[in-house]
């Protein structure tokens, strides 16, 4: 065949249903609804989109072009400073390296501002956008601020301050941190909107609307661009003025850990990627270390991750990236019809229980999050999955007013090291057959707190209990193939000190299992089950054990 007869060859295009039949063929009998995936807000993702998917959705691409007034984003990293002094000299390095906002979250030390410092600092903010999170109403900083003009005012961004300098924030912060999904944090803002509606006059131009963003990459984009499209609805159902408000995204604690931390430098920077695709108009990029104390070289980092997504991958150059997107513009629209249906729904509640009702919603959503992060159904990388028994835990408490999913998984890592349990993985047979089984069985371990013993492989129970004692060995989980499992642990059990060896089994076996336990199997470890529950109750036992031999 000559280049140009292949040049020219067409191929047939294949329709959703044809691709649904080979996918269902390439599964090889299990159900193709495997492939569709549930998420907290009640959406289940296709596993292909296709532009029939958009067309039985509302396509708000326009809507979102129209809303978006820039292409760029303003690169807001937070400055701090244990001093006036320090706060001006950290920021002056920030905006001289990339930085191009000054963000002010006060302080974990009061401190005081001399009259040249205060007008050092004016001079700042005369020049440049700034935000301000006032934690203190007496935080001498409002004297600074007090300093400037109202239009100097008008480009600042506040929140928690007592009087109006510059744009109000309302903030979903306290929502997605109490666990709430993009619906729950989409009708948080529509309600903080119509309750400032409520109590002021042409508003719209004094106010900017701030979104945390979790690593969900899609839905986080498809968040944005739904509030937009949202924004659009509200001001005509409310007949307010309609003005572009400024969205700010900042990067979620909610996922990051102190188990393994420099992963959250990739959780950061995907959830920085998705703010901007998502057309957010400024951005903050949390450290990876945060949550225990950021250095430079991680504020550096921080700010290096908005500055190559800038320069490396031209997405400033559009209003909307992601438009046209199947499968961003079918999630953005389902977004979109829930989280207005809610805001709705808690309209008709009393003014003072709606804000209380969301965040009720958010924390039963939160509570699904732990449970699937304590299955493994979730993956928390570093942290319930390929957990590394090196890491250790922080003991600098920063930052922990939010429940952190890694929270659980980091208490039970400080038990452990503190109260050493030693343990092993037991196996029974030929490696190959029971290698899967116990490969998991490490990982479940491992990411509970432990840093479990492999043994070598037995063929007897009397070599295997041998094994046991002479390491010292206080807790044992047994691993083989289901039938070696039925002959071996029983042999196992009835050699067992079960006052001082804790045994539990890798599988599930029904009967046999209640049988096992009477003879002293603690219990068993298999996919699906609860790791934190689990490890809880190895910790009781641990105590009851130490408190004997104390006794």
């Amino acid at each position: 065949m000559s280049i140009e007869q292949m040049k020219n060859i067409m191929f047939e295009k294949p329709n959703y249903e044809e691709w649904k039949e080979e996918a269902i063929r390439t599964l090889k009998g299990k159900p193709y609804e495997e492939l569709i995936t549930p998420t907290f807000e009640g959406i289940n993702l296709e596993p292909l989109y296709t532009i029939e998917h958009l067309q039985n959705t509302v396509n708000y691409a326009d809507v979102i072009s129209y809303e978006k007034v820039d292409s760029n984003w303003t690169i807001a990293q937070r400055i701090s400073g244990n001093s006036a002094k320090e706060f001006l000299h950290n920021t002056k390095i920030q905006l001289e390296r990339g930085n191009e906002m000054i963000v002010y979250c006060g302080s974990s030390t009061p401190f005081s501002w001399s009259k040249e410092e205060s007008l050092e600092l004016v001079d700042l903010l005369k020049a440049n956008p700034f935000y301000f999170k006032i934690k203190n109403t007496k935080d001498e900083i409002l004297h600074v601020l007090s300093l400037l003009t109202e239009e100097e005012k008008s480009k600042g961004i506040m929140h928690g301050t007592p009087t109006s300098f510059g744009r109000t924030l309302i903030t979903t912060s306290e929502i997605h941190n109490n666990g709430g999904t993009a619906i729950h944090e989409l009708a948080y803002a529509l309600v903080g909107l119509a309750k400032i509606q409520e109590t002021q006059e042409s508003f719209t131009s004094k106010l900017a609307v701030q979104f945390s963003i979790d690593t969900n990459f899609f839905m986080e984009i498809a968040k944005l661009r739904a509030f937009r499209i949202l924004w659009n609805a509200f001001s005509k159902a409310y007949d307010a003025d309609h003005v572009s408000i400024p969205i700010l995204a900042e990067t979620s604690m909610r996922s990051y850990s102190k188990l393994d931390p420099t992963v959250n430098l990739l959780r950061g920077g995907n959830a920085a990627f998705s703010a901007v695709l998502g057309g957010a108009d400024i951005v903050t990029v949390h450290p990876h270390d945060v949550i225990t104390g950021s250095s430079p070289i991680s504020e550096r980092i921080a700010r290096n991750v908005q500055l190559v997504i800038r320069e490396e991958t031209m997405v400033n150059k559009f209003i909307d990236p992601s438009a046209g997107s199947y499968y961003v513009e079918s999630l953005t629209s389902e977004l979109v019809q829930q989280a207005w249906t809610l805001f709705l729904q808690v309209l008709t509640l009393n003014p003072d229980e709606q804000l209380d009702h969301l965040n009720s919603l958010a924390k039963e959503t939160q509570s699904f999050r732990e449970n699937s992060m304590a299955k493994r159904q979730s993956s928390l990388i570093g942290t319930n999955v390929y957990s590394n028994p090196e890491d250790e835990v922080s003991s600098t408490i920063l930052n922990e007013e939010m429940e952190r999913l890694a929270i659980p998984f980091e208490t039970l890592r400080t038990h452990f090291v503190s109260y050493p349990l030693k343990s092993a993985i037991v196996s029974f047979g030929v490696l190959k057959e029971i290698k899967p089984r116990a490969d998991f069985v490490q990982g479940f371990l491992q990411a509970g707190g432990l840093k479990p013993e492999l043994s070598p492989v037995f063929n007897t129970t009397s070599d295997a209990w041998r094994w046991i004692k002479s390491n010292g060995i206080s807790y044992v989980v047994v691993v083989a193939k289901d039938e070696d499992t039925k002959v071996f642990l029983p042999e196992i059990l009835s050699m067992s000190d079960n006052q001082r060896t804790i045994i539990d089994v890798a599988g599930r076996f029904g009967d046999d299992e209640s049988n096992w336990r009477s003879h002293g199997l603690n219990g068993s470890i298999y996919a699906g089950q609860n790791l934190i529950e689990k490890m809880q109750q190895l910790v009781v036992i641990q105590k009851e054990v130490l408190s004997n031999e104390q006794a």
